[in-house]
């Protein structure tokens, strides 16, 4: 049954039509729940509003004012850790290249290379290591083994993609 109309008229202040005080009438004399919101609306409209204790006002003005030098105060104490946390944490990620701009550059040239060689050197040697554990784990792992590892990583990537897709709001994939 739908109270929406209902609802609004009784507890609207402006004055109903006489159709619409009818079709009210006919309604509340057939639901219970919107008979006990007139009976709530009629007692709280009778009832005197209480007035605040003296003082109240001053007293209220008072402690709001001391809470809000207090947040301004934990406001501050917060922005300014905050700024220093990331002033120390930029200067401790840029100090290494500070030494780079202090130095010659050759210097700067020689470490490059040096860092450049030992890069494609461990990438050779990872390489290598991973082509000799493969071939070790080849001989000794069977076949239906190597299906299944597979097998499951692939459904766990299909659930991956499938749960993104449910999930994500607006998921714009390049499959539609």
């Amino acid at each position: 049954m739908n109270h929406r109309p209902f609802e609004d008229w009784l507890l609207a202040e402006e004055p109903l039509t006489t159709d619409q005080k009818a079709d009210l009438q006919e309604h509340l004399n057939s639901c219970t729940t919107c008979t006990a919101l007139a009976e709530v609306n009629l007692a709280l409209r009778t009832r005197k509003i209480a007035a605040p204790a003296p003082g109240f006002s001053t007293r209220f003005q008072s402690r709001l004012a001391v809470r809000r030098a207090a947040q301004r105060r934990r406001n501050f104490w917060g922005i300014l850790v905050l700024v220093g946390s990331a002033v120390g944490l930029f200067i401790w990620m840029i100090f290494p290249y500070v030494q780079w701009v202090l130095a010659s550059p050759m210097d700067v040239f020689v470490t490059w290379i040096s860092t450049l060689s030992l890069v494609f050197s461990s990438l050779l040697a990872f390489g290598r290591a991973g082509s000799v554990m493969l071939r070790v784990a080849s001989g000794f792992i069977p076949v239906h083994v190597w299906v299944a590892v597979f097998s499951l990583t692939g459904l766990a990537s299909l659930l991956w993609v499938a749960s993104i897709r449910k999930f994500a709001p607006n998921f714009e994939g390049v499959i539609k």
